[in-house]
């Protein structure tokens, strides 16, 4: 006779065979990958940014400290400021800090030499110009002979003005360059004791504001090549390794920051934090609504075009600062991190969309 359970046996039994089913979907829910397990507390990362104070670049990563961003992704981050963008570039080759943003062609022109780097995040539109408080200055030819204002001898400044020069059939020996790292460039350009220098569109703004008249722009890099590329987030390749899910996690709180940062409702908070960079707050709006615009931090892409920075190299090879065929788009990006960072924020797998110039 078959024994059949019933009452408190059948209620036990009910109960085991429950405990099990709970205990076997929790230990294969912890097997699979999942955006909470990517988030562990990471591994210190110190990260570079140029100017003392910084450039507008800054604004995203402060953004990101100040608002919480790192910290919700578990991206355990430091920022250091350095003089300029190629002295942050320096400190990751000497495994100083473990990642910087460097101006493009500083980055590209390293690579060529040999060092081992890798862009792990960029920002692919230029915003460089020349600027003047001398309106006698109007255009590229009458820069021939000038003083100009640059950050450093090969800085992202100083490879700039090399571009922009060769739009008129100039070159850096037909000018005179000074050294004004950082904003400096544009508080002597606001003291008056600096004529022309190249500038960001918030230094411009900045000027004009404080001194009241207008800042000639007789050249922009645009003008050369509206398809240049601009900064690069670097770290050693040979870091990617052992600090795979620690680039992934800061790459997350800046994807997620650059949302933030775009919606109209906080450009007021993100202003005041842009008031690091030394401009006022009104300044500082006025800048972000331009970069907003033209997504000068680039949204739900990883700003590492191969079009773009491609056309980087053919204009750096041109002006001397990189030989030709030493430096690749493939060998100079690694765009693994972004991807699995962006999918971890957006839950969705990234496709890059076509796009002639990157």
């Amino acid at each position: 006779m078959q024994k059949r359970f019933g009452g408190p046996q059948k209620a036990l039994l009910t109960a085991i065979v429950l405990a099990i089913v709970v205990a076997v979907a929790t230990t294969v829910a912890s097997a699979a990958p999942s955006a909470r397990q990517a988030c562990k507390p990471g591994n210190p990362i110190t990260l570079g940014i140029p100017g003392i104070p910084p450039v507008f670049l800054g604004v995203r990563p402060y953004t990101a400290e100040k608002q919480g961003f790192y910290t919700k992704y578990c991206a355990n981050v430091t920022i250091k400021p350095f003089t300029t963008g190629t002295d942050a570039l320096r400190a990751v080759q000497a495994g100083q800090i473990d990642a910087a943003w460097a101006p493009t062609p500083g980055a590209l022109s390293a690579m060529a030499r040999g060092a081992d780097l890798a862009a792990i995040e960029g920002m692919d539109v230029v915003d460089w110009e020349v600027g003047s408080i001398d309106s006698s200055i109007k255009t590229c030819a009458d820069l021939k002979g000038q003083t100009i204002g640059v950050d450093t001898v090969n800085g992202a400044r100083y490879n700039a003005l090399a571009g922009m020069l060769s739009k008129c059939k100039l070159s850096i020996s037909d000018v005179k360059t000074v050294n004004f790292p950082g904003a400096a460039g544009m508080q002597a350009q606001i003291a008056g004791s600096l004529k022309v220098n190249v500038l960001h569109i918030d230094e411009e703004a900045q000027i004009e504001k404080i001194r009241g008249q207008q800042v000639s722009v007789p050249i922009k890099l645009t003008d050369v090549d509206p398809y240049q590329h601009y900064d690069m987030l670097v770290v050693q390749k040979s870091s990617i390794k052992n600090h795979y899910y620690d680039y992934l996690k800061l790459l997350a709180g800046d994807i997620a920051t650059t949302r933030y940062m775009s919606q109209a409702k906080n450009l007021d908070t993100v202003a005041q934090i842009g008031t690091i960079t030394g401009v006022d707050k009104d300044i500082a709006k006025i800048a972000l609504t331009k970069y907003t615009k033209m997504k000068w931090w680039p949204l739900d892409n990883p700003g590492l075009g191969q079009g773009r920075i491609t056309r980087t190299i053919g204009l750096n090879v041109k002006t001397g600062a990189i030989p030709e065929g030493s430096v690749t788009w493939k060998s100079a990006v690694d765009t693994r991190m972004w991807k699995a960072a962006y999918k971890l924020v957006t839950g969705k797998k990234y496709v890059a969309k076509p796009a002639l110039h990157g």
